[in-house]
């Protein structure tokens, strides 16, 4: 059976204006594009129009259009997501190995915690999580160490807008102590979650920082609650602190600090 082929007829003419401004050395008018593509011009102007609100392109004096740097920084937003991948999975594998544990990656994305990367552990019991899954800022480790250094304006409207909904008995669900936890993190330089996502796991992150100084991920462990213990959580943070330590480093963060 043939496969059915969906497209986007609306789509693919805003694309194809796109691609057809970046390769020309001048900005470009309605007429310009028409003479390229043949679209009808009243399109290409709702086309444009469009574009130019939502800052993809910038219309001069006279009339013609050029793109903006919208799309280029998108780009290197994900190039950046990219080679923080690579850099941490190699340092990512040796923390699996050293503690036996499940490593994972997360950055912030739409006010929740996304994994972006997942070193499994060696031992014999597997976690479903996957790289693209989103986690809860209040009830996961990595999304607590993101939400520990965001503005407090920014952090209160990413709960109100998810809430915080209790997963087990154990889930944070006020404000105030939220609040509260995430002032340790900060302290401390790591946050435990503790059976708050899902009974009987438990998970320990530390913050990954860019060359700018600000967060750019958190790194964490995720193991059994009898494989960590909570006698050994300073032990652990101090190893996945160190190990996010040597993320950052990479990335190219200079400021020194005592481990």
């Amino acid at each position: 059976m043939t496969k059915r082929k969906y497209s986007v007829p609306a789509l693919e003419k805003g694309l194809s204006i796109i691609e057809t401004l970046a390769n020309s050395p001048v900005p470009l008018g309605v007429t310009d594009i028409y003479e390229t593509s043949k679209l009808p011009k009243s399109t290409i102007f709702m086309i444009l129009t469009t574009l130019e609100e939502l800052n993809y392109l910038q219309k001069a004096e006279d009339g013609k259009y050029r793109l903006t740097l919208k799309l280029y920084n998108i780009g290197m937003e994900m190039l950046s997501k990219m080679d923080l991948r690579n850099i941490a999975r190699p340092l990512m594998e040796e923390l699996a190995a050293e503690l036996r544990v499940t490593v994972h990656l997360a950055i912030l994305e739409n006010g929740k915690a996304t994994y972006i990367e997942k070193v499994k552990g060696p031992g014999f019991v597997q976690f479903s999580t996957e790289v693209g899954q989103s986690m809860p800022l209040h009830n996961s480790g990595v999304g607590k160490v993101l939400a520990a250094f965001l503005p407090k304006d920014t952090l209160e409207s990413y709960l109100k807008l998810h809430g915080m909904p209790a997963t087990t008995e154990h889930t944070i669900t006020s404000h105030e102590a939220f609040t509260k936890f995430l002032e340790n993190v900060r302290e401390s330089g790591f946050a435990i979650e503790d059976e708050e996502g899902e009974l009987g796991i438990r998970c320990i992150a530390a913050p990954i920082y860019d060359h700018t100084g600000a967060v750019a991920a958190a790194l964490s462990i995720t193991a059994l609650r009898n494989e960590l213990p909570s006698i050994s959580f300073p032990e652990v943070g101090r190893k996945v602190k160190q190990k996010a330590m040597q993320i950052s480093f990479r990335l190219g963060y200079d400021r020194t600090e005592e481990e």
